[in-house]
């Protein structure tokens, strides 16, 4: 996985809900409210499921508590098993050690009736690959499958995306890259970020020139 390299712990970071969506309305409550202590979401690869989570430790920690956002592939860390609020990505990728961590979080957590869990993956619990006892665990969940964003949405999410990192973008690019560029929204902020640094390369404002410029060279190379 690509590390982002925007602070989401930025009280500037766009909130959770720009990569919920109407669709996900009853998933935006329950984190919302805070008071599920443990949430799982799945999807399809590149629906936001991420950002989702770094946005809910950005707006965790932005309000002071102690949050974590853990990718499952860079391994565990302590910090990750004190937080307060933690976000567990891919968890269907955790190794040996990862899963001990995380059912250890599950029985602590539940234990002391203390701390929210937000865990993501491609797949819903049944379907990971994972020690027994820990999909046991998963059923204390609530289990939300992340619906996709509309196009209008995206546009909006990319909007405060390009806000929160102070970019002038012509109005035009996002529906552009929409018919012209893959078409979730990961790869979208990802193409968001790309736009940004080879803006700042070339020093020109990101404009619909700019954006089939790079397209092309993308396509060459």
């Amino acid at each position: 996985m690509t590390q982002l390299t925007f602070d989401f712990a930025s009280r500037n970071y766009p909130g959770f809900d720009k990569f919920l969506g109407d669709a996900n309305g009853e998933l935006l409550y329950v984190l919302q409210q805070q008071q599920a202590p443990f949430v799982y979401v799945w999807g399809q690869k590149g629906s936001g499921k991420s950002h989702l989570l770094r946005a809910w430790v950005g707006q965790a920690v932005a309000a002071g508590h102690e949050a974590v956002y853990l990718d499952a592939t860079s391994g565990w860390r302590q910090a990750a098993f004190d937080a307060e609020y933690l976000a567990v990505d891919q968890v269907d990728r955790l190794d040996e050690t990862g899963q001990a961590e995380l059912f250890a979080v599950f029985n602590r957590n539940r234990n002391q009736n203390h701390g929210l869990l937000l865990l993501s993956a491609d797949v819903p619990p049944p379907q990971l690959a994972i020690r027994e006892d820990l999909r046991t665990r998963m059923g204390y969940c609530l289990v939300y499958d992340v619906k996709p964003l509309n196009d209008q949405e995206k546009i909006d999410a990319l909007t405060s995306m390009a806000h929160a990192r102070q970019l002038g973008i012509d109005p035009e690019v996002f529906p552009y890259l929409l018919s012209h560029w893959r078409r979730d929204i990961d790869s979208l902020l990802s193409m968001l970020e790309t736009l940004e640094h080879h803006s700042l390369t070339v020093g020109r404002r990101i404009t619909l020139p700019l954006v089939r410029e790079l397209l092309k060279q993308q396509e060459n190379s």
